[in-house]
């Protein structure tokens, strides 16, 4: 069985931040990918934070997850969802799927300006009965 901080090869990497269980780390990496202006597709992936021996892990999560807390935010008001056009100047087509952004996970998240404005506390809040009824696995 490898050591509870690292991995069979006994590496430092952990799971978790210091003294975070789960659901915490978790719900505190979907609101900084808020913050972060993540894509859609990547966050069920997951984030590696230091990479190196002393990394932390967080993630992955089931998709279904990551989305029925991030609808709960949207549904608040507290995010939004956009699609970055290119920079003016640039000679680029649109490209095909263009039409179809919101269902293919090239769009990315934005805290709206209720979002900027709510505390962290209360996001945790507004989600937290629901979220501890979700798998955190895949």
């Amino acid at each position: 069985m490898p050591p509870p901080d690292g991995d069979a090869a006994g590496s430092s990497a952990r799971r978790l931040g210091p003294g975070m269980d789960e659901l915490t780390d978790f719900l505190w990496q979907m609101e900084i990918a808020a913050w972060e202006e993540a894509w859609l597709f990547e966050i069920p992936l997951g984030s590696i934070d230091s990479p190196g021996p002393w990394q932390i892990v967080h993630g992955p999560w089931p998709a279904p997850t990551c989305a029925a807390v991030l609808r709960l935010w949207y549904d608040a008001g507290w995010i939004g969802l956009h699609y970055r056009d290119p920079p003016p100047g640039w000679d680029v087509g649109a490209p095909h799927w263009r039409d179809r952004v919101s269902a293919d996970g090239y769009v990315q998240l934005y805290r709206a300006d209720e979002g900027e404005t709510t505390l962290r506390e209360q996001w945790f809040e507004h989600v937290i009965d629901i979220a501890r009824g979700l798998p955190l696995r895949p």
